[in-house]
Formats: C-alpha cells, structure tokens, sequence
C-alpha cells in the first residue's frame, strides 16, 4: 500500500509548482461507505480552530475540507496547549486533507498551495498526478498520531508525527473496486515536516521526509 505516504515525500522533481494539476473536472464525492471508519458517514476532517495571532490580527482558521464519503483522515494529538503550535498542527491537517480531497473529489486543486510551497508543492503535485494518471482514488481510514511540533522563532516550525495507512486501499474510478493492501509494516510512516508562517498567518509545508515501515510509529 502506498496511499498517503507519498504526501510528505519531498524528493524534488523537474516541475515548477505553479503547474499544479492545471485543470481537473470534478467528478463528484463518492456515495460509498468508509470501511472501517466508526462513523461512516461522516466524510468531512474539521481542522483545529487556532487562536489569535499576535502579529497578523485575526488569524483565519483553516476551512472545512472534505473528502469523498468513502475516505477519512483522522488526526489525534491536535491540541498540545500552546495556540501557536495548535496552528500549525491545523495547517498540517488541512494540507493533507486538501490533497486527499483533489483525489478523492478531484476537486479544489488551488486549496492545496495555500498550505504548500516550493519542494512540497512539487511534492503533492506528483503525489496527485500519480493517481489522476492512474485513474485511482482511495478508500478507507488513514489515522496521524503521535504529532509532535516545535518552534524555531515566529515564522518556523518543524513537525513529527505518524501515519497509519493499513485501513486505507487504493480505489479504481472505473470500476470502484479496491485493490489490496499489501503494505505490511510500511503502513506506518514516520514523517518529519518544516513548516514557514507566511503574511496572512498561515503555516505552509515547505520540506520534508518519511520513513516507512517505522517502528516508532507500530507501538
């Protein structure tokens, strides 16, 4: 299985970010269950509504971002006591979930690059064509657990955490059927994450790395 690991693969390619995706039709949410969400019919991942920030104002917390009714992200550890690191951990999940809703929906694509830029933007842009190319979505649950940020300043962060991708399969649009997950021990990422604050406030991946098959993140 290889789902939501490629999101944080930060290999940089030959692409300029500013040709994310260009033009994709929407092709409409999925009506299909999640297997093995606990409510399954709830398809929509609310970030954390982070507090004020002291040098933009009003900081605006990230929108509701949903994915086809047959995929789910669940995040835990979203709230560390600290509104500034709360922030990022919201940012974070935004960009995932606005990934996974290019895929899932194929639609929003600009949502992305309000939470990338440089080397993640490239990454996510080779991340979703992988799958549009493909003709591939995926179903199911992925959970990201034991997140951990820490703050260099103001405007940097760097962010740890695990993801457990053994409840998610790739989807096939054409025929909606799920192909197997045979990822064993590599449905458990660990994946490290440098974030900058931009004007308006927000937290925008901009480097990283993973590791899969981590045993860190299988306890």
């Amino acid at each position: 299985m290889k789902k939501q690991a490629s999101t944080a693969m930060w290999t940089a390619a030959a692409l300029a970010a500013s040709l994310l995706l260009g033009a994709c039709g929407g092709d409409g949410d999925s009506d299909d269950k999640i297997d093995g969400a606990k409510d399954g019919s709830k398809a929509a991942t609310k970030s954390p509504s982070p507090s004020k920030s002291s040098d933009t104002g009003e900081r605006k917390a990230p929108d509701e971002i949903k994915l086809a009714k047959d995929a789910k992200n669940v995040f835990e550890d979203t709230e560390t006591g600290d509104p500034k690191k709360d922030e990022v951990l919201a940012d974070n999940q935004a960009r995932i979930n606005a990934i996974d809703r290019v895929i899932t929906t194929r639609k929003d694509v600009d949502q992305v690059t309000v939470y990338a830029k440089g080397r993640a933007a490239i990454s996510a842009n080779e991340y979703i064509q992988s799958f549009l190319k493909n003709g591939k979505s995926w179903a199911g649950v992925t959970r990201y657990y034991n997140q951990a940020v820490k703050l260099d300043g103001d405007k940097i962060a760097h962010l740890t955490f695990c993801t457990d991708e053994s409840k998610a399969k790739n989807k096939v649009l054409k025929t909606g059927k799920l192909e197997p997950n045979n990822g064993g021990e590599k449905n458990y990422i660990f994946s490290t994450l440098r974030l900058e604050r931009n004007k308006e406030g927000v937290w925008q991946a901009t480097s990283g790395s993973e590791t899969a098959g981590a045993k860190k993140c299988m306890s």
